[in-house]
């Protein structure tokens, strides 16, 4: 959970990649985990429980990434691999029970080098740059001009803000009513949200479901009121579709907002709007929903700015 002020002081003193943080090696056990050990600045020595068997490599950056969730008692296991992306991976974890849940999902950012980002220019217009927990805005010359560079620091800085804008994004949404897993803490790399599923399937993405008409119209609806309840709280998922919604036991859950867009800030936000809403329509349409989706977007965007509008 680092500031700025912490990344510009290390990136200064030791270069960004021998930054303060813990070593851990992995060390292998006999049975059904993993424990990897680590020593601390301190030398107190910390347990990272996995019994997910993970590759050497893989478990060395999952050791780095989530020991501190460990410590800070908001997991206890990691059970297994969900889901591979091109930026994350999610993680089924077993939840502390100071998180008030059973299991919780772990969406872990691949190591810098590892990573292919979307090419995210679109999103990022207008967009202020947040630290890791989507509270404190980076200001100032330096990690500006970093960012323009493109220097190491600056994609750093671009990278933990794309993080922290999706956990800002989360925690509004959520506190607002809207179908989001529940986000429970975040770092530099990780985002702990409430896990969608149980222990043995995660809950799959809406476009891999069957669903019955009658559950489809009441479905398509409550994801219609969603995406209006975000719009409201002005934010546009901006890449919404039957891929990024789960659905599990008759419930619906969006994900995936790091790309969110503010529409008095974004000037493609009406666009973005009505491309989430088209999606969702031309999905829902295979069990008989026909509605216009650029018309309803524009009926919600009237709804929500009634007098000055956004153009």
């Amino acid at each position: 959970m680092k500031n700025y002020v912490h990344y510009l002081d290390v990136f200064e003193r030791d270069g960004f990649e021998k930054r303060k943080k813990m070593r851990r090696k992995p060390k292998s056990s006999t049975g059904q985990t993993t424990e990897h050990l680590a020593a601390s600045a301190d030398h107190t020595e910390l347990v990272l429980k996995m019994t997910y068997r993970p590759a050497r490599f893989e478990a060395e950056w999952l050791t780095d990434y989530l020991s501190g969730f460990y410590d800070d008692m908001q997991i206890t296991d990691v059970l297994r691999n969900v889901k591979g992306g091109k930026e994350a991976t999610v993680y089924c974890c077993r939840a502390h029970p100071n998180t008030g849940c059973d299991l919780v999902a772990a969406k872990v950012y691949r190591p810098q080098k590892l990573r292919n980002l979307r090419n995210d220019a679109l999103y990022r217009e207008g967009r202020v740059t947040l630290d890791d927990a989507g509270k404190g805005i980076v200001r100032g010359r330096r990690p500006k001009v970093a960012m323009q560079k493109h220097t190491h620091f600056g994609q750093e800085l671009r990278h933990t803000s794309w993080l922290g804008h999706e956990y800002a994004t989360m925690q509004l949404l959520h506190a607002a009513g809207v179908s989001v897993p529940r986000p429970i803490a975040s770092s530099d790399n990780v985002i702990l949200m409430e896990y969608v599923g149980d222990e043995t399937d995660a809950a799959p993405p809406l476009h891999a479901v069957r669903l019955e008409r009658g559950e489809a119209r009441v479905l398509f609806e409550r994801l219609m009121r969603d995406v209006e309840t975000i719009l409201v709280n002005n934010r546009i998922h901006g890449d919404l579709s039957a891929y990024n919604v789960l659905y599990w036991e008759g419930a619906v859950k969006i994900i995936d907002f790091p790309q969110a867009v503010d529409p008095f800030v974004n000037p493609r936000a009406f666009d973005l709007l009505v491309r989430d809403v088209t999606r969702l329509c031309e999905y829902f349409a295979r069990y008989g929903i026909d509605v216009n989706g650029a018309r309803r977007a524009h009926e919600m965007w009237e709804r929500c700015f009634p007098v000055e509008g956004i153009t």
